[in-house]
């Protein structure tokens, strides 16, 4: 199985030598942001829009942590996608040799899960130890906060790569775009779907919205819940995880072990 690891790695060969630069450039970008928005242009910026009463301390801070949130993101989304690897096993005609390794198939998958969530292991504590850094820097946000944005996430780029693997295995070699398309509309419909409630009120607030007293709790509320309750995705893509490895393996074993 380790072999099956280390070939699957190097199907995502190109996607870590970019994982390498983008973190590289995360770093240093994270960092001016980090000290622009204490000491620099970003900071009078922020005071300016407190003076006019454009924002509030709250809606200033968030601003900064959106951005700091998009930087975060940056390392785990480009450290892997499954995706590749079944394309790279289909243009070597992989799948033809599989069915004869020495290995059930109920490895053989494992393997493809262990690969990209030991990426996404590596892509985490790298940002958390960079999260360690900028909260030396800057009051703007918490390291609690930091690890909470991190954790969520590797969740749901977790999340996104087990039904990667699902739909890939399921409609076979060749359909990787149709897989990634796939697991995107689905994951777009079940947070549309489980979050009603708040896509409702937010449009009842922008609709109602007479005298530019927009309530920025409402549009804010989807940041203070990937900072304060990452826990809940973290045990979502776990659950999934094992769902996916589960209805992944019967569908690997309907086609004959074809993985």
């Amino acid at each position: 199985m380790k072999g099956l690891i280390l070939k699957d790695i190097m199907c995502l060969k190109h996607q870590l030598q970019v994982f390498v630069f983008v973190m590289i450039g995360v770093v240093f970008t994270s960092i001016l942001f980090v000290l622009s928005a204490r000491y620099g242009n970003l900071a009078m910026a922020g005071q300016e829009m407190l003076r006019a009463e454009q924002a509030s301390d709250i809606d200033v801070n968030n601003l900064a942590s959106v951005a700091l949130v998009l930087f975060m993101l940056l390392p785990i989304a480009t450290v892997g996608d499954m995706a590749n690897v079944f394309q790279a096993d289909g243009k070597a005609g992989f799948y033809r040799i599989a069915g004869a390794l020495p290995l059930p198939i109920s490895k053989r998958l494992l393997a493809k899960f262990l690969t990209i969530y030991a990426l996404f292991g590596i892509g985490t504590l790298l940002d958390v130890t960079l999260a360690g850094i900028l909260s030396l820097l800057t009051d703007l946000i918490r390291f609690r906060d930091f690890l909470g944005i991190i954790l969520s996430a590797a969740s749901v780029m977790s999340i996104y790569s087990a039904l990667v693997i699902f739909f890939c295995i399921l409609l076979g070699y060749g359909s990787q775009a149709y897989a990634q398309i796939f697991s995107l509309l689905l994951m777009a419909i079940t947070l549309i779907l489980c979050n009603l409630g708040y896509f409702r009120s937010l449009i009842q607030s922008i609709m109602t919205d007479q005298t530019g007293a927009f309530d920025m709790a409402v549009f804010w509320r989807p940041l203070d819940f990937i900072k304060e309750k990452s826990w809940i995705l973290v045990l979502i893509a776990a659950a999934l995880s094992i769902v996916s490895y589960s209805i992944s393996l019967k569908a690997a074993v309907r086609k004959r072990g074809v993985i």
